[in-house]
């Protein structure tokens, strides 16, 4: 059984008392738990979401294997790698705000996802450790930050492919301190995804459109997430079976 490292995750008494719901959102990232982070807290504020002059192509880059004969460390890795761009991607639109054309309420709304897609991101880091650590590229060929549509679009689209990616990884976890963290997480990104369906189809159903969450296997994820992703992203010993969810279209 593959063991994930040790992370420390404090209690809410060990911090100061958040002052406003801004605050609390910039802390909660990981079902509820207040995950302590500076390293992650200072990436929330840096400036590398600058969008290039042009646009790498997807998967033209060098190859990102992730070996699931690491056993619980693969998902965790598989997990990390939808994180990074998360992160990546609400970084590039929060930096693009003073030329785009999305409203405040919906700025609000994106920041403060990109706080715990950051912390996100960080705490997998964190969790996997220097060893099992990798950095994924993101491009962005068809997403127009300056335009409200394009961006909550692509948002939408990594929401919900990230819900389904947890719901459909969480079956080859075999830690149940693994399999309690990727619940968290998954719970997070799901209320993601409803606040970015509310935003582009307002006062519908949108925000919860189906009785259950899809549940995709890890090579179908990849394949979606791939049209992203500048490194060649592949798996090595990938599960041979997998169990389809209530939607069965995993």
């Amino acid at each position: 059984m593959s063991q994930r490292p040790n992370v420390t995750i404090p209690d809410a008494g060990m911090l100061a008392t958040p002052r406003t719901r801004r605050d609390i959102l910039k802390l909660i990232a990981v079902g509820g738990t207040l995950v302590l982070l500076p390293a992650a807290l200072a990436a929330c504020s840096d400036d590398n979401g600058v969008k290039p002059p042009t646009q790498p192509l997807p998967n033209s880059g060098s190859a990102l294997t992730i070996d699931f004969a690491k056993g619980d460390i693969a998902v965790l890795q598989f997990a990390y790698a939808l994180e990074q761009l998360e992160a990546d991607f609400y970084t590039k639109a929060v930096n693009a705000f003073g030329s785009s054309n999305l409203t405040a309420a919906e700025k609000a709304v994106l920041q403060d996802i990109k706080y715990h897609e950051v912390l996100h991101r960080e705490f997998l880091k964190a969790a996997l450790g220097p060893t099992n650590d990798f950095t994924v590229v993101a491009t962005y060929p068809s997403v127009n930050f300056n335009d409200r549509t394009s961006v909550l679009t692509a948002a939408k689209t990594f929401e919900d492919l990230g819900v389904a990616a947890y719901n459909g990884a969480a079956q080859y976890i075999t830690s149940a301190v693994n399999l309690t963290l990727a619940g968290k997480i998954v719970s997070v990104e799901a209320r993601h995804a409803s606040a970015i369906s509310d935003l582009l189809s307002p006062k519908t159903s949108a925000f919860a459109p189906k009785a259950f969450d899809d549940v995709f296997r890890p090579s179908m994820v990849a394949t979606a997430a791939q049209g992203f992703i500048v490194n060649k992203l592949g798996f090595a010993n990938a599960p041979s079976t997998f169990v389809q969810g209530p939607n069965n279209n995993g």
